[in-house]
C-alpha cells in the first residue's frame, strides 16, 4: 500500500467560506441600517421645511395684512392662530412695541427715566413685531408702520408703507 499525504490546496475551506459570508453579511447589514437612518433623517428635514415655509408664509400675510379679521385682540396684541391642511397648528402675535413699552413705564413723556436715573430708549413709534410659531420654530419681524389712520370701524390701520423705500444704514467692517 502506498501513503498518499498529498493534500490539494487550490480551494477554500469550509470554515473560510463561512468567516467571508458572515463579514458580507455583516457589511449588508451596516449598509442597509445607513439607507434606512437617512431616510428617517430625510422625512424629519422635509417636515421642518414645510414648517419653515409655512411660518414665512404667515410672517408675509401678517405683514401684507392678509390674514383676516378673525384674531383676538389683547389691548395692543393681536393673536391669529389656526391649522393648516397638513394639520399644523400656527400662531402669529402682533405686538405694537411703541404701545408697549409706553405700558411698561405707566406715562407718555417723551423723556423717560430708568430707576437708575438714566435715560430709556423707547421705540419708534408704529413699531410692530411679528412673532410667529410653527412648530418649534420662530420667526420674529420687526417693522415700521404707516402713521395711524382709523377706518370707518374706528380701527387704527397698522398695515406697513410698502411703498417707503428702505433706508441704508452705513455699517463698519
Amino acid at each position: 500500500m502506498k501513503n498518499i499525504n498529498v493534500i490539494n490546496k487550490s480551494g477554500f475551506t469550509l470554515l473560510e467560506v463561512m468567516v467571508a459570508l458572515a463579514i458580507i453579511g455583516i457589511s449588508i447589514g451596516i449598509f442597509f441600517g445607513l439607507i434606512g437612518n437617512s431616510s428617517r433623517l430625510r422625512e424629519k428635514i422635509d417636515v421642518h421645511t414645510k414648517s419653515l415655509f409655512l411660518a414665512q408664509t404667515k410672517t408675509e400675510e401678517a405683514f401684507l395684512g392678509l390674514l383676516g379679521k378673525q384674531f383676538k385682540e389683547l389691548k395692543e396684541k393681536k393673536t391669529y392662530e389656526g391649522i393648516s391642511k397638513d394639520g399644523v397648528q400656527w400662531k402669529v402675535l402682533q405686538t405694537n412695541k411703541y404701545k408697549e413699552a409706553m405700558e411698561k413705564i405707566g406715562t407718555y413723556t417723551a423723556h423717560v427715566l430708568d430707576e437708575d436715573g438714566s435715560e430709556v430708549e423707547l421705540p419708534p413709534k408704529n413699531t410692530t413685531l411679528l412673532s410667529t410659531a410653527v412648530e418649534g420654530i420662530t420667526i420674529e419681524t420687526i417693522f415700521f408702520a404707516k402713521e395711524s389712520e382709523t377706518d370707518s370701524d374706528g380701527k387704527a390701520d397698522t398695515t406697513p408703507d410698502l411703498n417707503v423705500t428702505p433706508q441704508k444704514k452705513n455699517v463698519k467692517r
